[in-house]
């Protein structure tokens, strides 16, 4: 429950500094950026007049909508892992892709 707490309750004076928004801009840029060989791909087979804005938008909403929920995993394991270290959440592990490996 402590992770997930740490993950919905913000943090609020964090919102001011330049680095959270940097960080949040190469994240969505990252995570949007995977698909595009794919999307393209698919793109190929469209009709000419295809509402291309719908296909944005359902494609940017379905990742942030991933991305969320994905969150709740990560996060649920991170405050698990810090009950059993008892550490608090923000000290069990650093960002980067090692996080990826202690989580999954």
């Amino acid at each position: 429950l402590e992770g997930i707490k740490f993950y919905i309750i913000p943090k609020w004076e964090q919102l001011a500094t330049p680095k959270v928004w940097v960080d949040a801009a190469g994240q969505i840029f990252f995570s949007l950026s995977v698909g595009m060989g794919g999307l393209m791909t698919f793109a190929s087979y469209n009709k000419f007049h295809n509402n291309v804005y719908r296909d944005t938008m359902i494609v940017c909403i379905g990742n942030c909508v991933t991305s969320f929920i994905a969150g709740f995993a990560i996060f649920s394991i991170l405050g698990y892992l810090g009950v059993i270290l008892h550490r608090p959440v923000n000290e069990v592990v650093a960002s980067g892709s090692g996080l990826a490996f202690v989580a999954y």
